[in-house]
């Protein structure tokens, strides 16, 4: 069974909108890698913000580009046993869907508009619909300001996930760069899209353009020093070529590895514990995370530079 997606409209640029129905599949069972992913990683920013919240000593300012449903705060909110004034001071999100501005028929004032809900004013959260691939006009026309409406160095965390494939190549350094903008010096950000590298030459239907890894990486550098970058899902014949890749050559008996935080290759008997822990799509998803050139898809955590 695919993934359940909504199809957005189609905007000006032809990118393809679409957006995974996360609700649904956890209710229908449809738990593919693609799914978990969604989930892991929505879990990932949620401990980040309260990471990066007890580093700083103080409520942090989030930005969100493709807010979607806003997956990522309402794990903090449901699943964090923290006060979320602590950790969140505010949040803007960006999504080219007006849909996301209503709430999720599955939460307490379902079908109403999102800002009424009690549970996101936590978060002192502002929405707004906009395509990222369009410059800011004014009313007679003109292109006028940044991309984001949001000053300079005011956002302690930004992050974006599954979105920059959506569209084409031409336009993602331009937002990516202006999102950099609204970071303070030594903010956080987090990434995540497919990686073409570890993926199938066809494309699925609702994407653009994938990024290959070294081609994304000399991107971000542009902007970020990268923290860290991980393989979220991968296909398992791209296992085999991984482990092989990564157990030489060696120095000191460890593989070389000179990007990676993670250079060791799965053992035969850590493989064996993991193969008898977890099924097989939970299995596609934990392998993959010391090996991102070879995963489907990469998670980065950076800094601004």
């Amino acid at each position: 069974m695919s993934s359940i997606r909504k199809k957005l409209k189609v905007n000006e640029n032809d990118s393809k909108n679409t957006r995974m129905d996360i609700a649904s599949a956890g209710v229908l069972g449809n738990w593919r890698p693609d799914e978990l992913t969604h989930i892991s990683r929505f879990d990932k920013i949620a401990s980040l913000c309260v990471e990066e919240a007890k580093n700083l000593e103080r409520p942090i300012t989030a930005m969100e580009v493709g807010c979607g449903e806003l997956w990522a705060l309402r794990v903090l909110y449901k699943s964090y046993t923290v006060k979320k004034s602590d950790v969140i001071e505010s949040y803007q999100g960006f999504d080219i869907d007006p849909a996301c501005a209503i709430e999720n028929p599955f939460w307490s004032n379902g079908g109403e508009p999102i800002e009424n809900s009690t549970w996101l004013k936590n978060f002192n959260a502002t929405i707004t619909i906009q395509d990222v691939t369009v410059p800011r006009k004014n009313k007679e026309g003109e292109q006028y300001g940044n991309m984001f409406d949001i000053a300079s160095e005011t956002i302690d965390f930004f992050w974006t996930t599954e979105v920059i494939e959506h569209m084409e190549r031409e336009f993602v350094p331009i937002w990516l760069k202006d999102a950099a903008r609204c970071l303070r010096p030594d903010g956080l950000a987090y990434i995540s899209t497919p990686n073409h590298d570890g993926s199938n030459d066809k494309l699925p239907e609702d994407h653009v353009y994938e990024w290959g890894f070294d081609e994304l990486k000399e991107e971000l550098e542009k902007h970020f020093h990268i923290e860290s970058v991980v393989g979220t899902f991968m296909q398992m014949p791209n296992l085999k070529k991984a482990q092989k890749q990564y157990a030489e050559p060696t120095v000191d008996g460890l593989p070389i590895n000179s990007f990676n935080k993670f250079p060791q290759a799965w053992t035969t008997e850590q493989l064996l514990m993991l193969r008898e822990r977890f099924g097989k799509q939970f299995l596609r998803m934990v392998v993959a995370t010391p090996y991102p050139e070879y995963a489907n898809n990469c998670a980065w955590v950076l800094r601004k530079k």
